[in-house]
């Protein structure tokens, strides 16, 4: 499998030291956020091109099923049709997701003083090789920084490579603004809960505000 961007070898996890996250420390397990609950209210935001509301294209329960999951199974279906259901369950689909938020570089002041307690917090390092859910481009990628947000055609949502296509789009699709975080993101079915580490925990930075006593506890 070829590997996006093998230089990076690590990827980092900027974080403050409280009681969960000691406790996802121990059980060697980290937090998957929602996009709900990320700071950009824009995040996972697109646009739909195209007629939305009749397409001639028949597709039985079972591909529906494929590519949106068995809730989609008793869904109608018609050669015409409106794309409105489909396309609020991709919506739908896209919420319940869970994205680990990751940097390139543990040495960015503006991560340390915007994710790490303003420099009291730490920062995590996970080991980038190939054949982790890291270097699995399908799950893991960095993000691409653009003044637009992504567009995806209406009917595209019919075609389960187009599909899978459009989630990696939006989901790594952020504004400019943000370009400076230099993010990467690591995603999984099912957000907001622990999950366990997606590869190997190879370091723990302090930030210079750090605790003598918070270094101790982890």
């Amino acid at each position: 499998m070829l590997v996006i961007k093998p230089e990076i070898t690590s990827l980092f996890k900027y974080c403050p030291i409280g009681k969960n996250q000691l406790s996802a420390l121990a059980q060697r397990k980290i937090w998957y956020s929602k996009p709900a609950g990320f700071n950009d209210p824009f995040d996972t935001q697109f646009y739909v091109r195209g007629q939305r509301h009749v397409y001639e294209r028949e597709m039985d329960s079972e591909k529906l099923s494929a590519i949106f999951g068995e809730d989609m199974s008793d869904v109608m279906v018609s050669k015409k049709r409106s794309l409105d259901e489909l396309l609020d369950r991709f919506k739908s689909g896209l919420e319940k997701l869970g994205i680990l938020s990751l940097a390139s570089s543990n040495k960015n002041l503006l991560m340390w003083s915007h994710y790490a307690s303003e420099h009291k917090g730490m920062c995590l390092e996970f080991k980038r090789i190939a054949g982790t859910a890291l270097a699995d481009d399908k799950i893991t990628r960095p993000m691409n920084y653009n003044d637009n947000y992504p567009s995806i055609q209406a009917s595209s949502i019919l075609n389960e490579v187009d599909t899978l296509s459009n989630k990696i789009r939006i989901l790594h699709t952020k504004s400019k603004h943000w370009e400076y975080e230099q993010e990467w993101r690591h995603v999984v079915e099912q957000g907001n809960e622990l999950h366990p580490w997606p590869a190997e925990l190879i370091s723990v930075y302090f930030g210079c505000k750090t605790d003598m006593s918070d270094i101790h506890l982890v």
